[in-house]
């Protein structure tokens, strides 16, 4: 996708499926918020510019780390996730604030002490170009620290589903560009490391993130019904006109492979955690 088709993705049913679905989604990747803030070792008084922000958990947290009194400031295109980011601040009570922008074009009012993100940064059409802009909202001496994924294969809650249902495809889709925008587009991390340096970034640290992740749901069904409306099947379904039960019973299976004795489901992720230097 281009930026204008991802801009147009997030403000469509994708946008409002997330809003949806927040308290679940920030239950399963709350591990990745708090290995962000702590990379990240925000300071009193310190202001963060969070990328890709959606529903505010990362800017909400960032401003609580700097202690409250000033607010971290959220970017990103999705109207439906910015109205609930900035409701969850105002029952908080928090300063944090959200612009609704691309951050490969965005300029703030203020330079800010440092740039985060939680799988906000993956998507950008010309992500050197992008990373020279948001540098430039950086004061000199600030730093970034963000989480983004390793390769689709090395994370087995997003790629097991799909290898499931693949057999009942009508038709395979084509093999993605490893490079193009979304969500794997930085799993080579030596390309990572190049679009930093000449976007003006120093000092860079790429180290790997591996963990489990707890799927939404008490049961492997309910499980695999998630990942069928938030993951590429739920698009593949519509497109190919495929019948939803007989996918669901492919994903149950195998998502059985990996239920715990209380019937809930962990699978493998592998995340880069970045950090530099502006």
């Amino acid at each position: 996708m281009n930026n204008d088709a991802m801009i147009e993705y997030w403000n469509g049913a994708a946008g409002q499926k997330w809003v949806d679905q927040s308290d679940r989604l920030d239950a399963m990747l709350g591990q990745f918020a708090d290995g962000v803030l702590d990379a990240a070792a925000i300071q009193s008084g310190e202001r963060a510019l969070d990328i890709g922000c959606g529903a505010g958990v990362l800017t909400l947290g960032a401003t609580a780390k700097s202690g409250g009194a000033v607010g971290s400031l959220g970017v990103d295109v999705s109207t439906p996730l910015l109205a609930l980011a900035r409701k969850r601040a105002a029952e908080a009570g928090s300063p944090a604030t959200f612009e609704q922008a691309d951050a490969s074009a965005y300029t703030a009012e203020y330079k800010l002490d440092l740039m985060i993100s939680r799988f906000g940064v993956m998507f950008f059409e010309d992500p050197a170009a992008a990373f020279a802009k948001i540098h430039g909202q950086i004061r000199t001496d600030g730093r970034m620290a963000f989480m983004c994924w390793q390769a689709l294969s090395l994370n087995d809650w997003a790629f097991a589903p799909f290898q499931a249902a693949l057999p009942l495809l009508k038709e395979a889709p084509p093999s993605p560009d490893p490079t193009a925008p979304g969500p794997f587009a930085f799993a080579d991390k030596e390309r990572l490391a190049d679009i930093l340096t000449e976007a003006g970034w120093r000092n860079s640290s790429i180290e790997p993130f591996e963990t489990e992740i707890t799927l939404p749901g008490n049961d492997v069904e309910t499980s695999a019904r998630f990942m069928l409306q938030l993951g590429p099947l739920s698009r593949l379904i519509a497109e190919q006109d495929l019948d939803p039960q007989s996918i669901l019973s492919a994903v149950t299976d195998r998502l059985a492979e990996n239920a715990e004795p209380d019937g809930r489901v962990k699978m493998k992720s592998a995340c880069w955690l970045v950090q530099a230097n502006a």
